[in-house]
């Protein structure tokens, strides 16, 4: 019993913890009406994003690019026990993609913010996107966030992580999207997220990860919470942004 009921309960929320599962939200919202023949999850880490997608598409083809030796080697193991045929991964870095006109889908979720000089690494996805291609681009802004309980020690620890993990520049809203339009993309949706309610589930997330008891008690708050952020208007402030860029179908690398 105890097996089919955290089988049903991986089944709609694929990550247990509330950050991951937001992402996973807002990603599969925006999957409802999509198709694509081949996608690129650019910074796939452990493959969480990638296998969400893969799964919800088994006749199209995922690539996995990550630049973690560590990473790449879960995935596989993952892959081969999950029997899963319609994704590949390697070990590659995202300032060095060189594809051309590769693939019609290419998603990137809290990546770009531990790279440096990753204004290329945008460039370089929109020469790997083929005309007509989508980009699904989601981070942090930073710069722009406050947490509602930012004196927590667990917030606090966060805070001290992101200072050495988040080298990468961070951009506003508007900035970002001025980018990827300056990149040559077509800006077809944006969006704040991981605004109140988002943060309130992510932040309860983390302060209760040392008393699990607890955890599991407020669990279906923390998740209804953050399945809440997907549907609000978030503002600035907010500690995530959302921006999905079309290249338009005119246009080259």
């Amino acid at each position: 019993m105890l097996k089919l009921l955290k089988r049903i309960f991986y089944k709609f929320f694929p990550s247990a913890h509330a950050s991951a599962f937001i992402r996973l939200v807002y990603l599969g919202k925006f999957l409802k009406n999509f198709n694509f023949k081949k996608a690129l999850d650019a910074g796939c880490g452990p493959g969480l994003f990638t296998f969400f997608v893969a799964e919800k598409f088994p006749e199209s083809q995922i690539v996995g690019y990550d630049i973690s030796h560590e990473d790449i080697e879960k995935c596989e193991k993952e892959k081969h026990e999950k029997k899963i045929n319609n994704v590949t991964f390697h070990r590659t870095s995202l300032l060095e993609l060189s594809d051309e006109e590769e693939y019609d889908f290419i998603y990137s979720i809290d990546v770009l913010e531990h790279i440096k000089g990753n204004k290329k690494v945008i460039k370089n996805i929109y020469n790997a996107l083929k005309p007509g291609g989508t980009l699904y681009l989601a981070m942090p802004d930073e710069t722009n966030h406050r947490f509602i309980f930012s004196k927590n020690k667990h917030i606090q620890n966060y805070i001290k992580w992101t200072e050495s993990e988040h080298k990468g520049d961070q951009y506003s809203l508007n900035e970002l999207s001025k980018l990827l339009e300056e990149t040559g993309f077509r800006i077809v949706m944006r969006k704040h997220t991981f605004g109140f309610f988002g943060k309130l589930a992510w932040e309860l997330d983390m302060m209760t990860d040392n008393c699990i008891s607890l955890k599991h008690l407020i669990q279906p708050f923390i998740f209804i919470s953050g399945y809440l952020d997907t549907f609000c208007k978030n503002r600035p402030g907010s500690y995530g942004v959302l921006v999905i860029g079309k290249k338009d179908a005119s246009r080259k690398s």
